[in-house]
């Protein structure tokens, strides 16, 4: 009786599904990452884009390893009584610790999804990095979450639109990161190579338009921004924002027709043949990244007007307290 009434008032980590899934995609990672190795040249040219399997075993290694040693102690009662992972030092060595998997799997994604790199050998190694790398993010989000401190979701609450610029953000950088990683592998001379180097340059030319674009929009939201033009009419919210992101919408779409049809650097994920073939194409996360941006940044205008409101609404509020009139305190609740 009482050793039930024990396992009812033990309070478990609230992330240890976090840390399942983290170390799922581990094991999926590494597998992959092994058997890739069997079809993979053992000695890369420095320009193939690929490291080598053998440190690229270490990120889902380092996860799988860490994610098993959290859960474990977890979940049997003697390791826990004597060393409680989520609370120790008051849970900032979990903090430490989850930030450090962020950085494991950042170095994890650099490395497997660069432009011709191990994750093109397999879908599950390009898939299980991604999803390894989001795992985390998400775990370390749940981590400040419980301590209170900024989250992903009060970061992105000032506005309707400012989740979506975020992601414009991210995918832009992905885009021209990947562009400029691709183009150094395409070191031929024929018709087709020179068209895929136009086609690099193309998408390294979105990708900075829309990153410098979503990264005006983002300071603005903060109100980094303090000339009077950025606090007025150049401030998000306005007619001035839906002008520019309409802009952008056309200009993804460009970005969409031009890189990822028939024979453009975006057109496969995976790529095709070796690096100096004729028909080489380098495998790289642009046709994911390109529709990202075109669907965050459409996003942004269809959320437009509830961003106008949201922000008018703000405005009254801060208007009443300033009068010292009523509190309105959750304006983005209201509407």
């Amino acid at each position: 009786m009482s050793s039930d009434a024990k396992d009812e008032s033990t309070e478990y980590n609230k992330k240890l599904k976090a840390y399942a899934f983290i170390a799922i995609l581990s094991v999926i990672n590494v597998a992959s990452i092994a058997e890739a190795s069997k079809v993979m040249p053992t000695n890369p040219t420095k320009d193939s884009g690929s490291i080598g399997t053998g440190i690229n075993l270490l990120w889902g290694l380092f996860t799988l390893l860490f994610s098993v040693t959290i859960i474990v102690i977890d979940v049997v009662g003697i390791m826990k009584d004597k060393f409680d992972f989520g609370t120790a030092m008051d849970g900032k060595i979990e903090g430490y610790t989850l930030l450090l998997f962020n950085l494991v799997w950042t170095a994890g994604v650099i490395t497997l999804t660069r432009a011709g790199g191990l994750g093109y050998a397999a879908l599950n190694v390009y898939f299980s990095t991604w999803l390894a790398y989001f795992g985390c993010i998400y775990a370390l989000d749940m981590w400040l979450g419980e301590k209170e401190y900024v989250t992903i979701k009060k970061l992105c609450s000032l506005s309707a639109t400012l989740p979506y610029w975020w992601i414009l953000w991210f995918a832009s950088i992905v885009t021209f990161g990947s562009a400029a990683d691709a183009r150094r592998l395409l070191v031929g001379e024929e018709e087709q190579q020179q068209l895929l180097r136009d086609s690099c340059s193309l998408a390294i030319a979105i990708g900075l338009v829309s990153f410098c674009v979503s990264l005006f929009f983002i300071l603005s939201h903060y109100e980094f921004l303090q000339c009077n033009m950025c606090t007025t009419w150049m401030t998000y919210g306005g007619i001035f924002e839906l002008a520019v992101n309409l802009v952008v919408d056309i200009w993804q779409v460009v970005g969409i027709h031009f890189l990822t049809s028939a024979g453009k650097i975006g057109s496969s994920l995976t790529g095709q043949g070796d690096v100096g073939d004729a028909d080489y194409v380098p495998g790289s996360n642009i046709y994911f990244a390109t529709w990202a941006s075109m669907v965050a940044s459409i996003s942004i205008t269809a959320k437009w007007k509830q961003a106008k409101a949201m922000k008018f609404a703000r405005a009254q509020n801060e208007e009443v307290n300033d009068e010292g009139g009523l509190d309105i305190t959750d304006v983005d609740d209201e509407i």
